[in-house]
């Protein structure tokens, strides 16, 4: 039986699920500190490494809508699912709060009325992007899944590549800013990367049919997306010229940025199975790692943390110590979200237990 639930329950993904979210506090970690310094003006060892890792970083928020899109297609809209979501948010905007009050957290804007809405409105405030735009696709499942299984194939990527070029191409070739893009920051791209995490799930990727090849795409988005934007900053300190298309290779729209994430879904998708030992205490952990994004990106937290751990400092630092400091703030921050989220789990259970309880004694 125990077999059965880890081999229903992909560990191989689960476990890229907690690397992406290592990868999103790296993105935070490193963008809040004014680590990401242009390498024409302020260039350096330490400058190199925060871009290589900022780059490695970078499609962590795709895989996770790839991911979605994979398992997601397959099931059914719940209430209580949605139900669990958003309260899974209010418990930790407004427990963040309370806490920020508390302890006379220092947050990087004053609270006011607008502030406490994102409190009690974190879905319509947009206080995590990421979970306004999931529960939005969340809702319009039943009619995603019902048109996706009613297409052919051909058509179903026909439609994925328009989506492509309209979104993700234009912005990528063209030397201008569109004005209709949002750099991925929008339901609009979710739902390109989602259909793409459903369309593998359907039909697979016939040229990315191994591990290896997946990370040798993942490792070549992650170099142009370096490369790319080391030019482009050349080009805008030495010539005047490209300013406004600095960090554009950095957007989640951008087209390097979607490969490596592709790249190294498809790797983990083709890795051989784990060991069931360590498979079971990846399957455990994983779920906590959403709790981990909502507690270190929360208004309370967001540009507190990285000065917690000296962060804004670490330029000064030896290479050595530079990477120590990044790499043990990401995995404390980590470590610290996923023990708060086993406590919120442990809180969800035990009152949905009491609702259960209550609902049969009534029955």
């Amino acid at each position: 039986m125990e077999k059965t639930q880890v081999k229903k329950r992909n560990a191989n993904m689960e476990l890229l699920r907690m690397i992406s979210m290592l990868m999103v506090v790296m993105l935070h970690g490193l963008g809040k500190s004014g680590l990401l310094v242009n390498l024409s003006i302020s260039g350096g060892a330490n400058a190199t490494i925060a871009w290589l890792l900022e780059s490695l970083s970078l499609g962590a928020v795709n895989i996770f809508i790839l991911i979605s899109g994979y398992y997601l297609i397959d099931s059914k809209f719940k209430i209580g699912r949605l139900i669990e979501l958003v309260a899974e948010l209010l418990f930790y905007s407004v427990l963040t709060y309370a806490v920020a009050m508390a302890f006379g957290i220092e947050t990087y804007q004053e609270w006011d009325i607008y502030h406490l809405l994102h409190v009690v409105l974190p879905v319509h405030m947009k206080l995590y992007w990421f979970m306004t735009c999931y529960i939005c696709i969340y809702m319009l499942l039943p009619l995603i899944s019902a048109g996706v299984k009613n297409i052919e194939k051909k058509q179903f990527g026909t439609i994925i590549i328009c989506l492509l070029i309209f979104e993700c191409a234009f912005k990528t070739i063209l030397p201008v800013r569109l004005t209709e893009d949002e750099f991925g920051y929008n339901v609009f791209w979710f739902l390109i990367v989602f259909l793409i995490g459903a369309y593998y799930k359907l039909y697979g990727f016939k040229y990315v049919n191994n591990f290896t090849k997946g990370i040798c795409i993942y490792l070549i988005g992650a170099f142009l997306i370096f490369l790319e934007n080391t030019a482009i900053d050349f080009v805008s300190v030495r010539f005047g010229h490209l300013e406004e298309l600095e960090g554009v290779s950095t957007e989640y729209n951008h087209i390097f940025v979607l490969l490596s994430a592709i790249g190294i879904f498809a790797a983990f998708l083709r890795k051989n199975p784990m060991r069931e030992g360590f498979a079971k205490i990846v399957t455990a952990l994983s779920p906590m790692a959403l709790g981990v994004y909502l507690i270190h990106e929360n208004l309370a937290f967001r540009y507190a943390w990285p000065k917690w751990f000296g962060l804004n400092r670490a330029m000064g630092l030896n290479p050595v110590l530079f990477v120590l400091l990044v790499l043990g703030a990401v995995l404390s921050v980590y470590v610290a979200g996923t023990l708060v989220d086993f406590v919120r789990i442990k809180i969800f259970s035990f009152v949905k237990g009491l609702f259960l309880k209550r609902e049969k004694h009534e029955a």
